[in-house]
C-alpha cells in the first residue's frame, strides 16, 4: 500500500482565513464558509479541500456552542 498524506477526509471543516467568509465552488456545488463556523461537507468535497491553506478539519472545541449562541 502506498503512503498517503491523509487517510480519511473530514466530514466537518472550518474556515480560518483572513476574511469574514468565502464561497468556494466544490465538486458538489458552491459552499459558503463563514470564519470559524464549522460546515459539514461530503467526503468528496473534503478531499478537494485537504490542501487548502485556510480550511481545516473542525475540532470538538470548534463545534461546541458558545454562550452567545444560546
Amino acid at each position: 500500500m502506498s503512503p498517503t498524506k491523509k487517510s480519511t477526509a473530514p466530514s466537518e471543516v472550518v474556515y480560518t482565513g483572513g476574511s469574514d467568509g468565502v464561497v468556494l465552488h466544490l465538486p458538489n456545488g458552491p459552499v459558503e464558509f463563514l470564519h470559524g463556523v464549522p460546515v459539514a461537507v461530503s467526503a468528496e468535497d473534503a478531499k478537494s479541500l485537504a490542501d487548502h491553506p485556510d480550511i481545516h478539519p473542525a475540532t470538538p472545541a470548534t463545534t461546541k456552542p458558545e454562550e452567545a449562541d444560546l
